[in-house]
């Protein structure tokens, strides 16, 4: 549903460059993990996107460095390409929402602000998303905020 989502954002033709450059966010997070001395357990693909799962304990330094690595892959890549893909990736992880990347940082620093941040971004996205709606007809925004909020309810 993330992927789709981003990817009616774009249109729908992007659908595969979205997949790819996913692919290479997660690959981010998994040499990282590899590099800090840490084992995926599961690298899924599923309609919300593509996401990996370890169980390896690693310090608070080191899991940093694991989460940062997507989004800053997708970063330099956004340097080097200058396409919206990586842009969008970037700035869509960067949302302080949890299950997003940033929202996990927030996570590992604190429990119960990561969570209070997290609700006040999914209003104010949610917020953005109706706007979106009525002044473009686009309900790519939507779709995503209605990811979060499922996955947050599990949260």
């Amino acid at each position: 549903m993330l992927i789709l989502s981003v990817s009616a954002l774009l249109s729908a033709d992007n659908v595969l460059y979205i997949l790819l450059f996913s692919i290479i966010h997660e690959a981010g997070h998994l040499i990282v993990l590899l590099i800090v001395g840490g084992k995926a357990d599961l690298i899924r693909f599923s309609y919300y996107g593509v996401a990996m799962k370890y169980e390896t304990k690693l310090s608070r330094a080191k899991e940093f460095a694991v989460i940062s690595a997507g989004p800053i892959l997708n970063f330099i890549l956004y340097l080097f390409l200058r396409d919206d893909f990586n842009l969008i990736l970037f700035a869509i992880n960067m949302l302080p929402v949890f299950p997003l990347d940033a929202g996990r940082l927030l996570d590992l620093f604190s429990v119960r602000l990561s969570k209070s941040i997290s609700r006040i971004f999914i209003i104010l996205l949610l917020v953005f998303s109706i706007y979106l709606i009525v002044k473009y007809n686009s309900f790519s925004m939507l779709l995503i905020v209605l990811y979060l909020i499922a996955y947050s309810v599990n949260y």
